[in-house]
């Protein structure tokens, strides 16, 4: 009987190492909206009298057309728009298309580019959420810091009324990391990964970013009458 409940023992001791070893890796939610974030992002090349600027961008769909919205700096008027999508697994150039800008509000620091060419097998899934994340909220920030595309970095709502110098709205402000390259990248909520806006100025001294919010760019647009350039 001894013999009998030691043998029992050791079988159920092992199968639970074996179940053990089965067991998939689990992978956080909060990992999981980090990378689709990062499956938004493109890099823009703005061309204009030999000089080029870049900066970052969220790839979306509307209409049927795939679209992209950045800061209006980042495109002057006039500018030639080159937009390309890296793969996040070996940081290579997937797609680039050539686009040209449908709309824009220079006060507010906004324009959106339409872009030109294929569009079949594109990562795409954009969701804009419209209504402002409060204070203390996590916020994700994907764009090409420096260049660095696809580069994702983490922080927190620190204010969303604040006044700015270059017009009358009221920003949020974030406590992510940015730099030359970030303007345009896309804003999200980390617990859901809808876009809430686009960095649109830096503080780099306070590692603060100045983000125009979905809410404000949908209110222009629905005063040009072109509202349907970005869903709601």
């Amino acid at each position: 009987m001894r013999r009998l409940l030691v043998f029992t023992v050791a079988l159920v001791l092992a199968a639970g190492t074996i179940l053990k070893g089965k067991q998939p890796e689990v992978v956080s939610t909060q990992t999981n909206i980090a990378e689709q974030v990062m499956n938004l992002a493109v890099e823009i090349h703005a061309i204009k009298d030999g000089n080029i600027g870049v900066g970052s961008g969220v790839l979306y769909r509307a209409n049927g057309e795939l679209y992209v919205l950045t800061a209006a700096h980042v495109v002057e008027e006039g500018a030639m728009c080159l937009i390309d999508q890296k793969s996040i697994d070996d940081d290579s150039v997937c797609k680039m298309w050539q686009g040209e800008v449908v709309a824009r509000d220079n006060d507010s620091d906004w324009a959106i580019i339409r872009l030109v060419g294929e569009s079949q097998g594109i990562r795409v899934g954009t969701t804009f959420m419209p209504s402002p994340l409060r204070v203390g909220n996590d916020v994700y920030v994907v764009g090409s810091p420096l260049g660095e595309e696809n580069t994702i970095t983490e922080g927190f709502v620190a204010n969303h009324k604040r006044s700015v110098s270059w017009n009358n709205d009221r920003h949020t402000v974030i406590t992510c990391n940015g730099a030359p390259g970030s303007s345009g990248g896309g804003v999200y909520d980390a617990k859901t990964g809808k876009c809430i806006g686009i960095v649109v100025r830096l503080n780099r001294g306070a590692n603060l970013l100045y983000v125009v919010s979905i809410e404000t760019i949908l209110n222009d647009l629905e005063e040009m009458g072109k509202s349907s350039l970005l869903p709601s």
